[in-house]
Order: structure tokens, then sequence, then C-alpha cells
């Protein structure tokens, strides 16, 4: 029993260890000016993609409520359908016509890409960190 709680003990000092030190391996790596620029691009990048997100699932809601009031003026209403794709097979199947598909759904790939410079920062970061850990472990454990 006393082992388990030995056990437990070390393993939060080793968790609490480890995200002490990757935060502050994480804020000695972000000082440069081009990791200024790079967190600014990625900002950037995540707004353009809330507001893409936000249109895309503003027109996929229109597009499955046209769907649905079609087929309920059909008289074929079954169900109402949440997903686009099903929807839109049932809505051909029942009216024989064809919709244009939706759009995929957007992604931050679509809006930025890391720098060569920001993905080698994290990489030497995550490199490190694990080496930083796996001594510790070896060491104290």
């Amino acid at each position: 029993m006393a082992s388990a709680v030995a056990m437990m003990i070390g393993g939060a000092v080793v968790n609490a260890l480890a995200f002490t030190g990757g935060n502050f391996l994480f804020s000695k790596l972000g000082k440069s000016d081009d990791a200024e620029k790079e967190r600014e691009r990625h900002d950037k990048a995540v707004e353009q993609l809330e507001a893409a997100q936000t249109a895309w699932n503003k027109e996929r809601m229109q597009r499955l409520d046209f769907i649905n009031e079609e087929v309920q003026k059909e008289h074929h209403a079954v169900q109402t359908f949440d997903d686009v794709d099903q929807a839109m097979k049932q809505y051909f199947y029942i009216t024989g016509k064809q919709l244009d598909p939706l759009p995929p759904e957007p992604k931050l790939s679509d809006y930025y890409t890391p720098s060569p410079n920001q993905q080698d920062r994290e990489i030497v970061f995550i490199v490190l960190g694990m080496a930083a850990t796996g001594f510790i472990a070896y060491k104290f454990l």
C-alpha cells in the first residue's frame, strides 16, 4: 500500500516537473521576433478559420433546413436529418433533383502552415523536453 502511494506521489511530482519545465522551456524558446511574427500569423489564421467555420456551419444548417422542408412538402418526412450527406441522398431519391455538395469543412491547415523556423523550434522543444523528462525519470525514479 505504501509503495502505491509513493508511486502516485512520484508520478505527480514527475508530471508537475514536466509541465513546469515545459512551460519554462516554451517561454524561453518563444522570445525572438520571429516567434512573435509567427504567433501573430497563427492568430490571424485562427480568426480566419473561426469565420470560415461559422460560415460553413451556417450554410450547412441552411442546407439541412431546406432539405427537411422540401422532404416534408413531399410528405416523405419520416425523420429530421442531422447529416447533410444522408439528407442530400434522401432528397435525391425523393425528388430526383441533385444538389451541389457542400464544400469540405474548413481546417486550420487551410489557412496556416508553420514556417520552417517554427517547425524546427517545435522539434527542438519536443526533443529537449523528452530528453529532460527521460533523464529525470532515469536518475530519480
